[in-house]
């Protein structure tokens, strides 16, 4: 007998199921435990079906959403006691400051030295020659931590510079540079991405994006942005979420069900499961972040024309858990992937 093979509309029904079940036995939002716990099993057991080098196991997967039904059913209704009040977050630049600000800040000099290579590496997979580097002045629209802005000095860069909307990140990145041997060779800024200085206009040679002008709330500014502080001539490399498949519908499941859980609680919470700090980041950026739009490749393809970037060169090859490297070696998968994340790199009009 032939099992059938279980779909995205398979998953998704189930996690619709799941937050009805949840939110009928926590209807004021207080049981913040039984959301992360549901939200950490599940979210972490499909990284980790992903980052397996073998195709999905989808059976092993719905038998999980399965166990998560059965607990949630076999609890009790909770209610709120008098007085308890549903915290509200603070506005967008304060919000995404701190929860950035707060996940490089465990990285621990050694760990955080490993990430670094990670921007060589994916030019690497994609037969991206590094010479490009050599003698640029570079931007990392971003920066965070300043991963990328060491990243691009270390392949010899002239000057790396990085901006980030965190003050807190911005000095954290500048202490972390000068303990790590990076002196004059990087400079950090508070900025915000959709809103760089004026007089950056055709300044940079290349300029760095990754994950964040889909974190902003007006995304096609952010890549006009890059594009203007680009000399013409110039490259961009550019990451932004893909839409749909089963990962953005476990991430919209998980940011539902957390919505009445402070970004502190959750945090303590990983911190507690003795969590690895990178999947603490994992998990918090994804549950947490206020932005977070996702678009087709054909719809950033034309995001990227407009913006007056040609020779857009789309880089697919990347580590196991990447979307896109999953769909260069399980084919079988593109329908629980649908639209991967997107690195490209892309030139502005001469």
């Amino acid at each position: 007998m032939t099992t059938r093979r279980s779909t995205l509309a398979d998953f998704t029904s189930r996690l619709t199921d799941l937050a009805a079940a949840i939110a009928a036995r926590d209807p004021d939002g207080v049981d913040y435990t039984l959301r992360l716990a549901v939200a950490e099993t599940l979210y972490l057991f499909h990284d980790r079906l992903r980052s397996e080098d073998r195709a999905f196991d989808r059976a092993a997967f719905i038998e999980r959403l399965d166990q998560a039904r059965v607990m949630v059913d076999r609890l009790d209704a909770v209610r709120a006691a008098p007085g308890v009040a549903r915290v509200e977050r603070p506005p967008y630049e304060i919000y995404v400051a701190d929860l950035y600000s707060r996940c490089w800040a465990k990285y621990d000099d050694p760990q955080f030295d490993a990430t670094i290579d990670m921007f060589a590496e994916r030019f690497a997979l994609n037969g991206v020659g590094l010479e490009r580097f050599e003698g640029v002045e570079a931007l990392d629209a971003g920066c965070g931590s300043g991963r990328y802005t060491m990243a691009m000095a270390k392949l010899g860069a002239r000057h790396a510079h990085g901006v980030d909307l965190s003050e807190r990140a911005v000095r954290e990145a500048s202490a972390r540079a000068r303990r790590m041997g990076y002196g004059d060779r990087v400079s950090f800024a508070q900025r915000s991405v959709i809103d760089l200085p004026a007089e950056w206009t055709n300044r940079f040679d290349f300029v760095c994006s990754n994950g964040v002008v889909h974190h902003t709330p007006d995304p096609i500014k952010g890549l006009a942005e890059i594009a203007r502080v680009l000399k013409p001539g110039g490259e961009a490399f550019i990451m932004v979420y893909g839409k749909g498949g089963s990962f953005w519908a476990l991430t919209d499941f998980c940011r539902e069900i957390l919505t009445p859980v402070p970004l502190d609680v959750a945090d303590a919470y990983l911190e507690l499961r003795a969590t690895p700090v990178g999947k603490i980041f994992f998990c918090l950026d994804h549950w947490y972040t206020q932005y977070q739009e996702r678009v087709t490749l054909k719809e950033f393809e034309s995001r990227l024309a407009a913006a007056g970037f040609t020779e857009i060169r789309y880089l697919p090859r990347a580590r196991v858990y990447d979307a896109s490297e999953r769909m260069a070696r399980y084919p079988e998968e593109a329908d629980i992937i649908e639209d991967p994340d997107m690195r490209y790199l892309a030139r502005k009009t001469q």
